[in-house]
């Protein structure tokens, strides 16, 4: 299984962890051990130098801080064209940058609560994405 709607990560420990942790529903990230620093998708060392990280499971549920309406998408995303990305502060604190399904422009608003749920693009390809859940 592989991340995202083309390969852009190497499949790495990391990544095949974040994967299957998707799969089974869980949004997994990494949290410095030196400066407790979080990191939404996981990465193996932090900002501040550190390779010391460890695994915490994210809240699933947060609201939107921003988006954007994209007309045209890069070519892996083109076919999707127009959609929404949007940022989220989740309930932790920490933010995510995803694709939001369920809205329109005219229906998604700023604070507007939204949860986070795994998406299989393809067999062999998974995503996250938000859903609102008012």
């Amino acid at each position: 299984m592989k991340f995202g709607y083309v390969s852009w990560l190497p499949q790495t420990e990391l990544v095949s962890k974040f994967i299957e942790e998707l799969k089974n529903k869980r949004l997994m990230g990494t949290q410095c051990k030196q400066c407790a620093a979080k990191y939404l998708p996981p990465r193996a060392h932090c900002k501040c130098g550190s390779h010391e990280m460890e695994w915490f499971e994210a809240p699933k549920t947060g609201k939107i801080l921003t988006y954007t309406l994209v007309t045209f998408g890069p070519e892996s995303m083109a076919k999707y064209a127009p959609y929404i990305i949007a940022v989220a502060e989740l309930d932790d604190g920490s933010r995510l940058l995803a694709h939001i399904t369920g809205v329109t422009p005219k229906t998604l608003k700023v604070d507007m609560r939204v949860q986070v749920v795994s998406h299989h693009v393809t067999e062999d390809r998974i995503v996250y994405k938000f859903r609102p859940t008012e």
